[in-house]
């Protein structure tokens, strides 16, 4: 089950929220080239953006990622496949080029439950034009046990490949885990995936609990970084999975690129566990005692 995983890097697209999609195409390209080193599957190289809904002035060329600027940036590494996400409702299809090998690999949509239905027949023109998608479900944890069921079985029979929880809030804990992704694993021929949040310190514990479940494909970002506390450090789930199969994984090209950028970066931009957060999760979990 282990060696069956997937890792999905979202280090440039999630990360782009401490810097306005920013990253330099330099740093980009070690981002791209060590993380394909170390094993990973899948690069998520940002978002793609429109301008009807985001002034270009004001964001980085990772907001709106083009076809010119990713060739550019990969151009000569034969790397890990690419992703890029979408917000439904914040994007247009006509904005979405059709896929060409040189291009992104995967299409993420994420969507909030009640988008659903309208989501899937964008994820549909999305598979017209020759992507994999996935449906990266924003703020799984505020779905009641039969919301679960009900969006799983209208999830059930459609193209989309892969599927994913995303703990939006950062206040899942490992106990929940199993329950939260059971409708999802019954589905045949879909992929179940997990994006955690470290609120509460516990993305490396909801990840491995995750695995354990039989989810197939897990995201983590360089050194944690992402909004607020921040992501699934890859270099841990890297160094975990190198126990395993050390053929595949070696975290050594990720050390190296956070020890040449990323610990600098972190300085300049803060990102990772912080006391608001924590208690922002629990909240989250309903646990306001904590102010008594």
């Amino acid at each position: 089950m282990v060696r069956n995983l997937e890792i999905l890097d979202c280090t440039i697209r999630d990360g782009g929220y401490i810097n306005n999609w920013s990253f330099d195409k330099k740093i980009a390209r070690e981002i791209y080239r060590s993380l394909s080193k170390a094993g990973v599957d899948y690069i998520e190289m940002g978002y793609l953006g429109t301008e009807k809904y985001f002034e270009r002035s004001k964001y980085g060329i990772w907001r709106f990622t083009d076809e010119h600027d990713l060739q550019e940036t990969v151009e000569g590494i034969d790397g890990a496949k690419i992703a890029l996400m979408v917000d439904y409702g914040k994007s247009d299809i006509k904005d979405i080029v059709v896929r060409n090998k040189k291009f992104a690999d995967l299409i993420r949509i994420a969507v909030h439950k009640d988008k659903i239905k309208e989501a899937i027949k964008f994820s549909e023109k999305i598979k017209e034009k020759g992507y994999k998608t996935s449906f990266n479900l924003m703020g799984y944890s505020n779905y009641s046990d039969s919301e679960r069921k009900k969006y799983a079985l209208l999830l059930k029979n459609t193209g989309i490949d892969y599927i994913y929880v995303a703990d939006s809030y950062g206040s899942i804990l490992p106990d929940q885990i199993n329950n939260f992704f059971k409708p999802l694993l019954k589905l045949p021929d879909k992929k179940i995936g997990f994006h955690s949040h470290n609120n509460l310190q516990m993305a490396f514990a909801n990840t491995l609990e995750a695995i354990r479940c039989g989810v197939s494909i897990v995201d983590a970002s360089v050194y944690g970084i992402g909004r607020g506390a921040g992501n699934l450090p890859i270099e841990a789930i890297l160094s975990y999975m190198e126990l395993f199969n050390h053929d595949k994984y070696n975290v050594i090209p990720v050390l190296n690129l956070i020890d040449q950028y990323f610990i600098q970066l972190q300085r300049e931009a803060r990102w990772g566990y912080q006391l608001p957060y924590m208690l922002s999760g629990n909240f989250r979990r309903g646990l306001k005692k904590l102010l008594i």
